[in-house]
């Protein structure tokens, strides 16, 4: 055994180099969708990219979807039907204010990925149904002077988005969500009231209808479900049933938070003691089941920590909502989705100080509560299986548990990728050989990186490694390559300081995110021994993932 470099023609490592290439790819992981057009479709994204007017058609109904938090076109197709059966004008609206909002925002040369995942268009939306149900009460139906209003307000909510949205992400790390459409809404809603003017009439609400006197059995349930449909403004029963199905559609996971979202604005109205029939109608828990589906689902990773995070949020919500109508009420205006943001954002700073164990998702990174799920399930997965690895490397145990578990196929496709790179049918691999090989394979690694592997995998410090010890890196590899999109994801926000370095406390974070108790003095003495005492970045982390 030499440490020469093995000098091998190109058509005779092409088969092996193809072969290694592959072993070391990343092996595929289960679909997270029960059904394919569930989740964001972010492949039908990619796919009408180059065709602008389904491609549009495509952003308008993600548009109206993320209205309930739920970036699916066909979702927000189901939404556009359901407010259709509620009110054909209010539906025109709705539409009418989310084009207006995302033409706004292409014209602006905005962030076309947050464009097309319908960021930009919600809020006009929202002004969209709000003004169509509130103008319908006076002089609004079928009034152009109500569409063009509509359009200017969401226009504007869209500049509001971006300028205000902006500066709330980077001067108070809060996402903007509605505000663009409770200033907009509340600021025409004022002028058209207080300053006398003679195109914006506004009549009394229609009265309830007297449903129920007591809620129980079957009226409880329509009730949650109209606290649901009450996000876009709708109290009949089969626009209801279409949104839950919208939002089950987009996520079975979102769905279950907004249920018990509205359940509990439903039982804290009856605990104040709220009349049956405004209850009846869902006015008094579709707030929480924004506050519920955001804190539950959207913004943090579903998990135990965050059921009974939303659960209080929510709850939060409802009581806001009390305070919110004794205020507004006197002065003729609605609550519209003000306990809602509220109530969210004091979850969210109250989280980060208090539960910091409860991971944000990343901005740039919301995707559906499922996919968030699925991160978390990585990263414990990973975290635990690397911390019961680091315990018995402390130990002096190296356990090969992935090569001793692999088929015989993957084995054998192993055994000749190793016999290709043992050139000379030593029975072993030196550091030099393997180098060589990753980089003819399309995956170079840097000289500390394979430093770091040898020391860790070399246990009688020979400089070469058998078989096993290869065909246990292998595997390690690919199934860390398999999660790391995952994994990195879910970790990138503990980083609070974004520089790049784990800290103590930052490490400990990662631990208790999944549920892990923290590192002790040993542990910690051990992986900085292992990194040569160099900073423990989120690369030399998965490095020491890799190897331990």
């Amino acid at each position: 055994m030499t440490d020469n470099q093995p000098s091998i023609t190109n058509e005779e490592s092409s088969p092996l180099h193809e072969l290694l290439s592959r072993l070391l790819e990343s092996e595929k992981v289960s679909n997270r969708r029960l059904f394919p057009v569930m989740g964001t479709l972010q492949d039908l994204n990619q796919t009408l990219e180059h065709q602008p007017a389904l491609d549009f058609v495509n952003v308008t109904f993600r548009g109206v979807g993320q209205i309930g938090f739920a970036n699916n076109p066909i979702s927000g197709f189901l939404f556009v039907i359901a407010v259709f059966i509620q009110s054909p004008w209010v539906a025109l609206m709705l539409l009418v204010g989310v084009v207006g909002a995302t033409l706004t925002a292409y014209q602006l040369g905005l962030d076309r990925p947050s464009i097309r995942n319908g960021i930009f268009g919600f809020n006009g939306g929202l002004i969209g149904l709000a003004l169509g149900t509130f103008g319908s009460w006076g002089n609004g139906s079928g009034n152009p002077l109500w569409l063009l209003a509509v359009v200017v307000c969401a226009g504007l909510s869209t500049v509001l988005m971006q300028r205000v949205g902006l500066w709330m992400a980077v001067k108070l790390k809060l996402p903007a969500m509605g505000v663009p459409f409770i200033t907009l809404t509340l600021t025409f809603l004022a002028i058209a009231l207080y300053l006398p003017q003679p195109f914006f009439q506004f009549g009394p609400p229609p009265p309830f209808p007297n449903i129920t006197e007591n809620l129980n059995g079957i009226s409880f349930f329509f009730a949650v479900i109209f606290g649901i449909s009450q996000v876009f403004f709708s109290s009949k029963l089969l626009s209801a049933i279409l949104i839950f199905v919208g939002l089950i559609l987009y996520s079975p996971m979102g769905s279950i938070f907004a249920l018990l979202g509205s359940a509990i604005g439903l039982l804290t109205g009856m605990a104040l003691g709220i009349d049956h029939n405004v209850l009846y109608f869902g006015l008094w828990g579709y707030n929480s089941t924004l506050t519920a589906i955001a804190t539950g689902g959207i913004f943090y990773a579903p998990n135990l920590r965050s059921l009974g995070s939303s659960s209080g949020a929510a709850l939060l919500t409802a009581l806001i909502c009390w305070i919110m109508n004794v205020i507004m009420t006197p002065i003729g205006l609605p609550i519209l989705s003000i306990p809602f943001q509220l109530g969210a954002y004091i979850c969210f700073l109250s989280t980060k100080r208090l539960l910091p164990s409860l991971v944000p998702v990343a901005p740039y990174a919301i995707a559906s509560p499922e996919e968030h799920r699925f991160r978390y399930i990585t990263a414990k997965e990973v975290i635990s299986r690397f911390r019961k690895q680091l315990k018995e490397a402390i130990e002096g145990r190296h356990h090969r548990v992935l090569f001793t578990n692999a088929s015989q196929e993957l084995k054998g496709d192993i055994r000749y990728i190793f016999d290709g790179i043992d050139s000379n049918n030593s029975g072993s691999l030196s550091l030099n050989e393997l180098s060589y090989h990753f980089q003819r394979a399309g995956n170079p690694l840097k000289q500390d990186e394979l430093n770091l592997i040898f020391s860790s995998m070399d246990v009688d410090s020979s400089g070469e490694i058998d078989f096993e010890e290869f065909g246990e890196l292998m595997l390690r590899h690919r199934y860390l390559m398999s999660r790391f999109e995952e994994f990195s994801t879910y970790f990138i926000p503990i980083d609070a300081d974004k520089n790049g370095v784990l800290d103590i406390r930052e490490m400990n974070v990662v631990l208790a995110s999944v549920d892990e108790s923290p590192f002790s003095e040993e542990e910690i003495a051990f992986l900085y021994q292992k990194t040569r005492e160099k900073d423990f970045t989120w690369e030399r982390f998965i490095e020491v993932l890799l190897v331990i």
